[in-house]
């Protein structure tokens, strides 16, 4: 293509990038075929360029050369530093050593997948997948599937449910209370979707289904339980590593002094710059590519929404949907709609340390987070249906991303993203704090008039959320309670409600009044973003990425945050009916 003087097309086109045009490049990029990096262009680099640029053309060819080498030979001293560290253990528990035996599994995982690329299986994967779908599937009339569908997963629902025994956190009579109340809130959703009859069952059914077999898994098998406890006891101990730099700059005494910012501000920080520091190795991108491809194959959506709903649990509501920025212009009002949905339905792990030192049960949180990713999906498409051809239909898309020169520009960028993060939490909290507070004040001078003592805003969303904190399966005794936190998350956030839970605000903690039900319920309901703070802050994020569909976002915003709190509650609904 020719170009003007001033580089513009010749054929007078605007130049424009298209996410087909991306992917195309990146696949350039990274396949086989020599780009326009040729041994040609490294010569006449080398030749015409100082003597630095010239080494450094010199070495990066070497290293490419040798590359494989490198690697197979780094993995062989990675396996004797690991057998030889495994043989000295002496009465070290094993628990001591499963964050060890957890990144050598990583590593080495990482390592087979560089010799042995994965595109041929995946590919044969999707073609049988694909077979079976038009085989034993697609035969079947559509309306007879899902119908067929739905009655399966009620049945399965029921014959659980009911055959369980009665256990800690209820009896069969209660958990009947948890799947009614799935059943009224689906069909509220259906009643209130944008378009009823453009509905996917398809993806409500998977997603509903996915729920339910990793609620059986953590709540009912003990490897389950097990494994999600090592999960919990090895993220809170990585992040607790932010009390070394805290304590460097500020004294051991002010990290054992149990403030909340000291626990909550530095493992922001921490796991902000790690996170950078992974995706400057390729480490997260290999990951969400592997969970997207997982997700848009089982619950048939597209590639770019999958990534941003696995990404939420990890890396946080606004930063998500920079690994798709570039397909943002492009998706429909129903890819917007579960992006923003997923970043509201769970937490990210730059809190999860804040919560856990709040005394939460970081168990309970990993498997919400992670029993929300399937649930935001479902229940989006309920609310916003697809009605329209997503650019990146049964594609796994991710944005090339400018990389850092090294690891330590990479620390620093993440430490800098941290600190804002660190900033808004800190503001927000402060503000909605001081604001509740004021209202209290005026509620309460209002209330003396017509006789109500200790008019609230709690009271007041109490009386509110009391019948859909009812429908969750929170025991009679505890539904005033439990609907008062989930109105504190609601309207301020889910930070304010924990602390209101366990008593760190400075009040009676009200888990003290709750039974281990509400409790375990309640610790559900709160794991996510969805709150009004939130909508603002999602408006602004978003809508600085792709500015033309900032109207879109805007009119959205307050839809998928609704839905990201449903489906908060949705998770806990169905661990209540396991339990």
């Amino acid at each position: 293509m020719s170009l003007h003087g001033d580089g513009r097309p010749a054929d007078g086109s605007t130049g424009a990038r298209t996410p087909e045009a991306h992917d195309a490049d990146s696949a350039a990029s990274a396949g086989d075929k020599p780009g326009p990096w040729t041994e040609g262009s490294e010569r006449a680099t080398s030749e015409g360029s100082g003597p630095e640029e010239g080494r450094s053309v010199r070495v990066r060819r070497v290293l490419s050369k040798y590359k494989p080498w490198l690697v197979a030979t780094a993995w062989v001293l990675i396996t004797a530093f690991f057998i030889a560290s495994l043989a000295v253990r002496e009465k070290t528990r094993l628990s001591d050593v499963l964050p060890l035996i957890f990144l050598y599994v990583f590593v080495t995982g990482r390592i087979a997948f560089y010799f042995v690329p994965t595109r041929p299986l995946t590919a044969r994967i999707g073609r049988a997948w694909a077979w079976g779908d038009r085989a034993l599937v697609q035969r079947v009339p559509k309306y007879l599937r899902f119908a067929i569908g739905g009655l399966v997963l009620l049945a399965l629902f029921l014959s659980v449910s009911l055959g369980l025994e009665v256990g800690p956190y209820g009896n069969r009579l209660a958990r009947m209370q948890s799947l009614l109340g799935i059943v009224v809130i689906t069909a509220l959703l259906v009643a209130t979707s944008r378009r009823p009859r453009h509905i996917n069952w398809r993806t409500v059914l998977v997603g509903y289904l996915m729920q339910f077999c990793l609620g059986c898994i953590v709540m009912k098998t003990k490897w389950g339980s097990d494994l999600f406890s090592w999960l919990a006891e090895i993220a809170s101990g990585f992040l607790a590593f932010s009390r070394f730099g805290t304590a460097l700059l500020f004294g051991q005494d002010v990290v054992d002094s149990g403030v909340v910012a000291v626990s909550l501000f530095p493992a922001i920080i921490f796991f902000a710059a790690f996170v950078q520091i992974l995706y400057y190795m390729g480490g997260v991108q290999w990951f969400l590519k592997r969970m997207g491809w997982f997700f848009c194959k089982l619950m048939h959506t597209s590639g770019a929404e999958a990534i941003v709903a696995s990404a939420s649990p990890f890396i946080g509501q606004s930063e998500n949907t920079l690994l798709v920025k570039d397909y943002l212009a492009h998706m429909t009002k129903s890819e917007l709609h579960a992006c923003m949905t997923a970043g509201f339905a769970t937490i990210s792990g730059s809190v999860f340390q804040a919560y856990v030192a709040l005394g939460i049960d970081a168990k309970h949180l990993i498997t919400a987070c992670i029993m929300s990713i399937p649930c935001s999906l479902a229940l989006s498409k309920i609310r916003y249906p697809e009605t329209e051809e997503p650019v990146s239909r049964e594609r796994v898309v991710l944005t090339k991303r400018e990389k850092e020169s090294n690891v330590l520009h990479a620390l620093g960028n993440g430490a800098a993203t941290g600190i804002n993060l660190a900033l808004i939490i800190l503001a927000t909290i402060i503000a909605m704090v001081s604001l509740i507070a004021a209202i209290n004040f005026v509620l309460t001078w209002l209330g003396q008039f017509v006789g109500i003592s200790n008019l609230t805003m709690e009271m007041v969303l109490g009386y509110v959320f009391y019948p859909l904190t009812w429908l969750l399966g929170v025991p009679g005794s505890d539904v005033y309670d439990v609907s008062q936190l989930l109105g504190l998350k609601l309207i301020g956030n889910e930070f304010i409600a924990y602390s209101r839970l366990v008593g760190a605000d400075g009040k009676p903690a009200i888990r003290d009044n709750l039974s281990p039900r509400g409790t375990m319920i309640a610790q559900f309901a709160l794991a996510g973003f969805a709150n009004t703070g939130s909508v603002a802050q999602v408006i602004a994020a978003v809508g600085s990425l792709a500015p033309t569909r900032k109207g879109d976002i805007s009119r959205m915003a307050l839809s998928a945050c609704l839905t990201g709190a449903i489906s908060t509650m949705m998770t806990a609904a169905i661990v209540a009916m396991i339990a």
